[in-house]
């Protein structure tokens, strides 16, 4: 009985070892961050974006400016018209704020949407490029820099997809 007991346990360690010697995993870590920023049509995206961002701020900067002017106008004149024609004034100048709001509101809305649809299929289109290259070099895991403490640089695999990507997308 004494044996069977020696045996069984030296049957279960060596079996808890010699499976971890063998589970060798092959994990690298990608920043997609710096997928984004450093390939071509990562670029052309943030680029396209930016562009529609700051026509976007330009054409509500003016107009806020034209509201200004509107609201000092009211200020000015508030002294000199009725207060019935100043109540139609500021309900019409708050009416014009409300939309202006609104406007702006929306345009942020649709720019979010285009925002994240660029960006999908940006990743539907290097999502293939990534798998091959993973089945190529054999690697079980690929993790997100951003989930990662501390790791050696050699598991970085970020450079060889970006290069990847700019030759496979232009």
């Amino acid at each position: 009985m004494f044996i069977k007991k020696k045996f069984f346990t030296f049957f279960i360690v060596f079996f808890i070892f010699l499976t971890s010697s063998y589970g060798q995993d092959q994990i690298v870590y990608l920043d997609l961050d710096v997928v984004v920023n450093n390939t071509s049509a990562g670029r052309s995206i943030l680029d396209k974006l930016e562009k529609s961002k700051k026509s976007a701020l330009l054409k509500f900067e003016k107009k806020e400016k034209d509201l200004k002017k509107i609201e000092d106008e009211i200020k000015k004149q508030k002294n000199i018209i009725s207060e019935n024609e100043l109540k139609k004034k500021l309900v019409e100048f708050r009416q014009k704020v409300k939309n202006f709001r609104e406007e702006r509101q929306i345009v942020i809305n649709e720019f979010n949407k285009k925002k994240k649809l660029e960006f999908e299929n940006f990743f539907k289109k290097i999502t293939p490029i990534i798998e091959n290259y993973v089945n190529e070099k054999k690697i079980d895991i690929v993790l997100d820099k951003k989930n990662i403490f501390i790791a050696s640089k050699q598991k970085n695999i970020t450079q060889d997809i970006i290069n990847l990507i700019n030759l496979k997308i232009k």
